[in-house]
């Protein structure tokens, strides 16, 4: 596929559209945008960046570039790294989507929120917490506040909530979505003209399904719905400690699978290893030895439940049934009962996790700041296998073993994320995650693992080789909706 970098005439016609203040083919502007950590190390540097406030301004701007084959990089925050910048050269447009951030409306009815792109978890959060306190928006926990609520939810992220309702894409009712010829599509119930996004599957078959998880390859999202959920006031955090990722496992899934008036109140439940404290510290203060840490009362392994109710009563019950499993776990079935133990938390532990939005991803220091969150799907009982195998291999590499699980819809599958701690300041370092992202790719896929938001040179092209004739109806999708291909090319091996 052949793309054109956007020359003067280009950036006159985007000035023309949104205005001369919000286009900039300054150099150091756009390198500004440029981003590889968090999510992924390959991203471009764009030709020309252009911020539209409205549907028709992304309309315009689409149907021009896809007339002139440039490339087009949607992103409303940027936060997770390269995956919102260009991955081929020429860079093209990188269409940031900040200044649509309108919060349209608030159903407390129908529990839903209608909101434009570039709102963020501060701004809904504290819009909700002043007109409409009972209830929460689906903040994506671990973001910052500047990140953005429906980047997370087109990707299918996590939020607040996810261990109770599942994944950001099951909170995601519906949407406005520009596609490159111009037209205006909206999913779910809001397909027939006039109705609320009550009913997330819309008409007959539902098209909604290929925008979720579509790193931007399909079309630009000008507007979304999302859940409410109740805010109630009787919360708290249990944590228990465990010796290995297995008991960790195993003791998590069985209380998950208490379903009603248990595992729903735990809205959100993850936890991991101690290295994971160990990325908190600064580079020349890292205390290694696993004997500090124990000696400070950090477990090897832990999990914690964030548990939520609508009375103290209810509160309580849930606390006791977990104490309770726990317990008679570490009796009767644990592979290290001498490990398993209650880890009591300290109220301002308790108070800074339950504090939303958080900014539990931000303070990874260790070797100088380079970080990269590389994250898989699997069956929860499967990811102290996943843990176990992805920890050797860090090792292997010689990166820190850190490791990061949580729960989706009451154990039903796992989030697993190691954290790959590096010096950005060093080439060969990038080489050397990437070495062992492939290695580790191989596998994972071997086992049916599949990969969160897939690298364009090692997630994406080792996953559809193995994804048969799904590739090949998936490329008419994308032909259907993008048949020039110029909207964030490359991110899901399209083309």
């Amino acid at each position: 596929m052949e793309y054109n970098n956007c020359e003067k005439k280009d950036v006159e016609h985007f000035e023309s559209i949104v205005g001369k203040t919000y286009v900039s083919a300054n150099a150091a502007i756009c390198a500004s945008y440029l981003s590889k950590s968090v999510m992924g190390l390959e991203s471009q540097i764009g030709d020309c960046i252009v911020r539209p406030r409205y549907t028709e301004e992304v309309r315009k701007i689409l149907i021009w570039c896809s007339e002139r084959r440039i490339p087009v990089s949607p992103l409303s925050a940027g936060l997770s790294g390269g995956f919102a910048c260009p991955v081929i050269k020429p860079g093209g447009v990188v269409l940031d989507l900040g200044r649509m951030n309108r919060i349209i409306e608030i159903d407390e009815d129908n529990r839903y929120a209608i909101i434009e792109p570039g709102v963020t978890n501060g701004e809904l959060w504290a819009y909700m917490k002043k007109y409409h306190p009972k209830y929460i928006p689906p903040v994506a926990d671990g973001a910052p506040p500047a990140a953005t609520v429906l980047g997370d939810g087109i990707d299918r992220g996590f939020s607040l909530v996810t261990s109770s309702m599942g994944p950001q894409g099951e909170v995601f009712m519906g949407a406005e979505v520009c596609v490159p010829n111009g037209d205006i599509l909206n999913y779910g119930s809001m397909a027939l003209n006039g109705a609320k996004p009550f009913y997330r599957w819309g008409l007959g078959p539902e098209l909604f399904s290929t925008l979720m998880g579509s790193q931007g390859t399909m079309g630009v999202v000008t507007k979304g719905v999302v859940k409410i959920f109740p805010h109630p006031h009787f919360k708290t955090v249990k944590a228990w400690a465990m010796g290995n990722s297995h008991d960790m496992q195993d003791l998590t899934l069985e209380i998950g699978k208490l379903e009603f008036g248990i595992a729903h109140n735990t809205v959100m439940v993850q936890g991991g290893n101690y290295p994971l404290v160990m990325t908190r510290f600064p580079k020349d203060k890292i205390p290694n030895d696993y004997k500090f840490f124990e000696k400070i009362g950090v477990p090897k392994w832990w999990m914690n439940w964030e548990i939520w109710a609508n009375t103290q009563e209810e509160l309580d019950f849930v606390c006791k049934t977990i104490d309770e499993y726990a317990e008679d776990f570490k009796k009767n079935r644990a592979r290290e009962p001498e490990a398993i133990r209650e880890w009591k938390l300290h109220p301002k532990q308790i108070e800074s996790r339950m504090k939303k939005p958080n900014k539990i991803a931000i303070p990874y220091s260790q070797w100088e700041a380079g970080f990269l969150f590389i994250t898989w799907y699997t069956p929860w009982n499967e990811c102290a296998d996943f843990a176990e195998y992805y920890n050797g291999v860090l090792k292997k590499y010689g990166f820190p073993e850190v490791m990061w699980i949580a729960s989706i819809e009451r154990c039903r599958q796992a989030i697993c994320m190691p954290i790959v701690c590096f010096d950005s300041a060093k080439p060969e370092d990038f080489q050397r995650v990437q070495d062992m992202n492939r290695e580790t790719t191989e596998y994972c896929l071997t086992k049916g693992w599949i990969n969160y938001r897939p690298d364009p040179y090692i997630h994406a092209p080792m996953t559809y080789s193995k994804a048969g004739t799904y590739l090949k109806y998936l490329r008419k999708v994308k032909e259907m909706f993008d048949p020039h291909y110029i909207m964030h090319p490359g991110r899901l091996m399209l083309p």
